[in-house]
């Protein structure tokens, strides 16, 4: 069985079919779409969805050689978007320790300035240390880090005090609702007041009523991004309109 996994995860790593599709994000203040998030598709693999992939590299000890692969394919296809949109990335702080990122953001043809790494939990992190010097010369670059599904976990909130990001991305979990929920709504509002504290934009995800947009809105959130905005779009066409 693991020698099936294994040779499915290279055949990935080789084939080709790692692509990428774009979800807008939009900016609370002037309503313009200002970057996207990248999300890893499998062109003929629609059986499974794109995390089942990521777990099972994890399982064969090939997670971070694919996320690295799916970074330079968000990267690439990332040059054919509107100049004006910054690109988020999705990667996990092992990956984040690899030496091939620094070669994958200067080798981008998007300057870093237009780059976010969203940093998930996917991987627990013991020592700080390492992960924030690896990230320290991207970030002088212009680089900028995220901590992405804020309010999940634990972790994610250690992500950011320990990490100091310019973004922090608020789960669907908390979003969802929160027109009408005033535990969540205070929730949202702590989150304002500390990300402008510690001078981080704060992003809602998972807006998906005209009541969730108009709730974070008001809050005073800096940005969102959820099927109400837009979808995941693998169309040219589409990441041309968010221009």
């Amino acid at each position: 069985m693991r020698a099936e996994v294994t040779a499915r995860i290279q055949e990935l790593l080789t084939d080709g079919s790692v692509i990428t599709a774009f979800q807008p994000i939009l900016c609370l203040e002037t309503r313009k779409v200002v970057g996207v998030e990248s999300l890893t598709r499998f062109s003929g693999y629609q059986e499974l969805s794109p995390e089942v992939r990521f777990i099972e590299a994890a399982s064969v000890g090939l997670d971070v050689e694919l996320e690295i692969l799916a970074l330079r394919t968000a990267l690439t296809t990332g040059a054919s978007l509107p100049p004006g949109l910054y690109v988020a990335a999705n990667l996990s702080p092992r990956a984040c320790l690899d030496p091939r990122l620094a070669a994958a953001i200067v080798e981008s043809a998007i300057p870093p300035r237009r780059i976010v790494l969203e940093v998930t939990e996917r991987h627990e992190v013991g020592n700080y240390g390492p992960l924030a010097d690896a990230l320290a010369p991207l970030r002088r670059a212009g680089l900028r880090i995220a901590v992405d599904d804020a309010g999940a976990g634990f972790a994610s909130m250690r992500h950011i005090l320990q990490l100091k990001p310019d973004l922090i991305k608020l789960d669907r979990d908390i979003i969802a609702g929160i027109d009408t929920d005033p535990a969540q709504r205070a929730l949202g509002a702590a989150m304002v007041g500390f990300s402008s504290e510690i001078g981080a934009a704060l992003v809602a995800e998972g807006i998906e009523t005209e009541a969730e947009l108009a709730a974070v809105t008001e809050l005073g959130m800096t940005a969102a991004q959820g099927y109400l905005i837009g979808r995941p779009s693998l169309s040219p066409e589409d990441w041309a309109s968010w221009g």
